[in-house]
């Protein structure tokens, strides 16, 4: 044995230095990789998604849509491409002519350089479809880019039906909002104005956001949150499984039902199958699920909008994370255009009130129309945007995206 150490040591020696040149390789191209700037998500949108002209722009929208089919739709990319600017590249050429079809690009383009003008043409593309504009063609944006004109045209037709059954709703009321579940943007509206627009987060694909037509009546600050059974059953006993302080960390109570008396978690054996009889209360504060504020508005579906702990993930575009309810950014904004001056509420002191130490709840002088939509087409300054549809509800019009929900991301439990 003491004859091969110095053997094992130079082998030793290679591997550690093969190790690390393959390291330093491998770190270059992901700090290439890493070094480009994300592009945050848009300013939502301060135009209506529905208002006088949206009848009449989606079926031109509808009537251009028919024409690009007839004559034949348009060319569909490699599977696996993957083009960046600057690149060359026989499929640059398909690329250029499938975005002259849609309008991107206007003119032609060299037929193998990925020039400054398709780069343009790629970011407009991408900003229609709610895309990271990054100019590069691959994943979420190839497998959009090759959706066929006629399935195009087919979404366009089932959302002109969505804002028909839903424009008589919006023409009696002054002021409403509307939270598009595709776009996960919120606006509130007075008089046809968007006078509050805010990014949101919307349901997951296994438990979507409804579409929901209620009433908001009431703002609650430092809410508490009722756990609902099934979040308990998937994730809070699986937890306390785990580690049992978890209840402790996050002021989580558990009682004999809901209403009913506080009971130890120490004197619970969270391994029977009667654990998930009980019922479970989150204390208000920074920590809740509910964040600061709720916005109350009583529905079958038993969803809502509310402020969230968890506000790095409204850098995302797509921003499917929550149980169904939905999540506001801007939730003091709201608040605010909600209560309208109501005995005298305003940011700062909402701010104030969410920042002391009880609960409270002010109801509106006058209750809101609120209406959680899901438009994945429409017009916006003259162009179609188009959105990924999340919930499959397009009657499989297009399965495009990842499943963002399944990304690994530092989140606790949320409504």
């Amino acid at each position: 044995m003491p004859a091969r150490c110095p053997v094992l040591l130079r082998i030793s020696r290679s591997l550690v230095a093969l190790c690390l040149a393959l390291t330093l390789a491998l770190g270059a191209g992901v700090g290439e990789g890493a070094a480009r700037e994300r592009v945050p998500p848009p300013e939502p949108s301060q135009i209506p998604w529905i208002g006088p002209q949206t009848e009449r722009d989606l079926l031109a929208a509808i009537a251009a849509y028919e024409r690009i089919v007839a004559a034949g739709g348009w060319p569909a990319l490699p599977p696996r491409t993957v083009l960046r600017p600057g690149e060359s590249d026989a499929s640059v050429a398909i690329l250029s002519q499938r975005l002259q079809v849609s309008g991107d690009l206007r003119g032609g383009g060299n037929d193998y350089t990925y020039g400054e003008a398709l780069e343009a043409a790629v970011k407009r593309y991408q900003r229609r479809h709610g895309l990271e504009p990054n100019g590069i063609v691959y994943g979420i944006t190839l497998r959009s880019l090759n959706v066929p004109a006629e399935v195009r045209l087919a979404q366009l037709h089932l959302n002109l039906s969505r804002v028909q059954q839903l424009t008589p709703k919006l023409v009696t009321a002054q002021r409403y909002i509307l939270m598009n579940a595709a776009s996960f943007e919120l606006q509130a509206i007075a008089d046809g104005r968007v006078e509050i627009a805010s990014r949101t987060i919307a349901g997951k694909r296994q438990t979507p956001t409804p579409v929901v037509s209620a009433s908001l009546q009431a703002i609650n600050i430092l809410p508490y949150w009722h756990v609902p059974g099934s979040i308990a059953k998937a994730a809070i006993i699986p937890k306390m499984r785990k580690d049992p302080s978890y209840l402790a960390k996050e002021r989580i109570r558990v009682f004999s039902t809901f209403g009913g008396e506080e009971i130890d978690p120490a004197t619970i054996n969270w391994w029977e199958p009667g654990a998930e009889r009980y019922a479970f209360r989150q204390d208000p504060g920074p920590q809740n699920a509910l964040g600061l504020l709720r916005f109350d508005m009583p529905n079958k579906h038993i969803v809502y909008m509310h402020d969230t702990p968890m506000k790095n993930l409204f850098g995302f575009f797509e921003r499917a994370y929550s149980a169904g309810c939905v999540r506001v950014q801007d939730f003091y904004d709201l608040a605010e255009w909600a209560l309208a001056g109501h005995q005298g509420w305003t940011r700062t002191r909402l701010e104030d009130a969410a920042a002391g130490a009880r609960g409270i709840t002010i109801k509106l002088p006058r209750v809101i129309p609120v209406h959680f939509i899901y438009l994945t087409a429409w017009l916006q300054d003259g162009a179609v945007h188009f959105r990924n549809d999340l919930y499959n509800r397009d009657e499989g019009a297009f399965e495009g995206g990842e499943d963002i929900s399944a990304r690994v991301v530092n989140q606790s439990l949320a409504p």
